[in-house]
C-alpha cells in the first residue's frame, strides 16, 4: 500500500486592526506578500468610523491579488479580540499546517495590541510594528485626512518571549468544568475525563468493578487535574464537603477558558 504524503506550501496570513491609517496597514501586507489579510473593524459599517480608510486598504490589497476578509468585533474587548485571533489561527492551520500568521501591532487600540501580542506568545505567531516616516499632528486632522502617517514605512518585529501557559489537557479539563456555571461534582468530572480519554491510569484492571480501580481513578484525577488546577494555577476551587465535593472555576479560571476557547 502506498501512502501519499500531502505537502503544504507556506500560506502567509496577516491580521490587522482598523484605525485612522492606510499605509501602516496595507504596506507591510503587500511587501511581505500575504496570501490573505484579515482586517478587523469596529463592529460593523454602521459603527465603524474609518470605513473610508478600510475601502482604500481593501482596494490596494485586492489590486495585488490578496484576499481580504473583514470582521466586525469590539476592538476594546480583550477576550473578543483574542478569541477572534485564535479562531482564525485554528481555521487556517487546520486547513494548512504550514500557515504562517503575522499580526500588525501598530494599528488598532491598546487592547488589540495587548491581545495580539499574547496571541503571538501563546500560539507562535509573528508580531510586527510599523513606523511611518511622517506623522500628522492631532490638531492637523481634517475630514479629508486619509491617514495619520505617510512616507516610507519601516517594519520591525519585536522579540516574542515564551509565555508559560497551561498544558492542553488542563485547558480541556477547564472547559469540562465550565460547561455548568454552577460547577461540577468530582464524580461527574472523573466520568467526563474518562469519556474524553484525558485521565491516565497507570495500572490496568481486568474487572471494571474492582474498587481499587475507582480509587486509582480518583487518585489520578487529583494528581493530574485537581492539584495543578487549584494549587499551581488557581483556576478552580473545591468545596469542603466530605462527600460530593464540587469543583467551581475561579475568576482567573473563567478568563482562561475564554482565552483558550478555540485553541489550547
Amino acid at each position: 500500500m502506498v501512502v501519499q504524503i500531502r505537502k503544504f506550501t507556506v500560506n502567509r496570513i496577516h491580521i490587522a486592526f482598523q484605525a485612522f491609517e492606510v499605509e501602516r496597514i496595507s504596506d507591510p501586507i503587500i511587501r511581505i506578500r500575504a496570501d490573505k489579510a484579515y482586517i478587523f473593524i469596529y463592529k460593523d459599517e454602521k459603527t465603524e468610523k474609518f470605513m473610508k480608510q478600510y475601502y482604500k486598504i481593501e482596494k490596494q490589497l485586492q489590486d495585488h491579488g490578496i484576499q481580504v476578509v473583514r470582521n466586525g468585533i469590539d476592538l476594546l474587548d480583550y477576550f473578543e479580540v483574542i478569541q477572534s485571533i485564535s479562531k482564525i489561527i485554528k481555521e487556517e492551520r487546520d486547513n494548512n499546517p504550514a500557515t504562517e500568521i503575522l499580526i500588525n501591532l501598530s494599528v488598532g487600540t491598546n487592547i488589540t495590541a495587548i491581545a495580539a501580542m499574547d496571541a503571538c506568545r501563546f500560539w507562535g505567531c509573528t508580531p510586527y510594528y510599523v513606523v511611518g516616516e511622517k506623522y500628522i499632528a492631532q490638531n492637523e486632522i481634517t475630514k479629508e485626512t486619509m491617514s495619520l502617517s505617510s512616507g516610507k514605512m519601516e517594519i520591525f518585529s519585536p522579540p516574542v518571549f515564551k509565555m508559560i501557559k497551561p498544558k492542553p489537557n488542563l485547558i480541556e479539563a477547564l472547559k469540562i468544568i465550565a460547561e455548568k456555571k454552577t460547577g461540577i461534582y468530582k464524580k461527574d468530572f472523573r466520568r467526563k475525563l474518562l469519556a474524553k480519554n484525558l485521565l491516565v491510569i497507570q495500572k490496568k484492571y481486568d474487572d471494571p468493578r474492582d474498587p481499587k480501580k475507582l480509587s486509582a481513578e480518583y487518585m489520578a484525577m487529583n494528581q493530574q487535574y485537581i492539584y495543578p488546577l487549584r494549587d499551581l494555577w488557581n483556576f478552580i476551587e473545591v468545596s469542603d464537603a466530605k462527600r460530593n465535593q464540587k469543583i467551581t472555576l475561579t475568576e482567573l479560571g473563567e478568563e482562561t477558558v475564554k482565552i483558550f476557547k478555540y485553541l489550547s
